[in-house]
């Protein structure tokens, strides 16, 4: 096994041991150290709403209903 394999090895191991969410605050940290600031993630009310004016509105009463009955499934 070359020193390189070796060394891949440890970092994969080590890799494992961390916590997503430090990896994932690391990872957003380090692109905003060279200056590219990654896509906040989207919430559902904007995906849906995104969603909803998509191709002229055509599935706005359709996406509507969805949240309609989410809503009163909610409140019953």
């Amino acid at each position: 096994m070359s020193e390189r394999d070796k060394a891949l090895k440890i970092l994969r191991a080590v890799r494992q041991k961390i916590d997503p969410d430090v990896l994932a605050r690391a990872q957003r940290a380090a692109m905003v150290q060279i200056g590219q600031t990654p896509p906040e993630p989207e919430n559902e009310a904007s995906r849906l709403f995104k969603l909803a004016l998509e191709n002229g509105g055509k599935r706005r009463v359709e996406i509507l209903r969805e949240l309609e009955r989410k809503f009163r499934h909610k409140l019953n």
